[in-house]
């Protein structure tokens, strides 16, 4: 694995550069490719994320509604990925038509502050497309609330 090659080579003297960032535990996979090798790294997924942890829209037909070009079968793929992969769970409400509603478990909600650090990522790096004036933000600016700051605190 290129971490515990890298690792090595800087043990040995062989650094590629002053200032590099290394790991002090071994790692057998990367933690970044691990992560962005299921779900999460598949289209839509953290736009999904977004709807139900965010903006707290939990029914099936409302999510489709909020992310433009997202089909029913490829939402619906995502749900049960995400379902399996225990990013989400589902409740059924019964009733006369019976609702399901999606929210974020623990682990789910542990993606917050990802979204949270893209969100502050391109409201800096590309304000032109993200604001009308074309201005770059701050997450304080963005989300003045108490519970975005104790989603911005996660972040480490």
């Amino acid at each position: 694995m290129q971490y515990i090659k890298d690792q090595e080579e800087e043990k040995s003297g062989n650094s590629y550069g002053d200032g590099m960032l290394l790991p002090q535990v071994r790692f057998v996979r990367c933690p970044i490719k691990t992560s962005l090798g299921g779900v999460l790294g598949k289209k839509w997924t953290m736009l999904i994320i977004r709807d139900i942890g965010f903006l707290k829209i939990n029914r099936f037909n409302r999510i489709l509604e909020s992310i433009a070009g997202l089909t029913p079968r490829v939402l619906s793929m995502r749900l049960k990925e995400l379902k399996k992969e225990g990013f989400i769970e589902c409740t059924e409400e019964k009733r006369l038509p019976m609702m399901v509603l999606w929210s974020l478990t623990r682990k789910g909600k542990d993606t917050m502050p990802i979204l949270m650090q893209l969100t502050a990522f391109g409201s800096k790096w590309y304000s032109d497309v993200v604001f009308e004036d074309k201005m770059p933000r701050t997450l304080k600016e963005i989300f003045p609330q108490q519970e975005a700051r104790e989603i911005i605190r996660g972040i480490t």
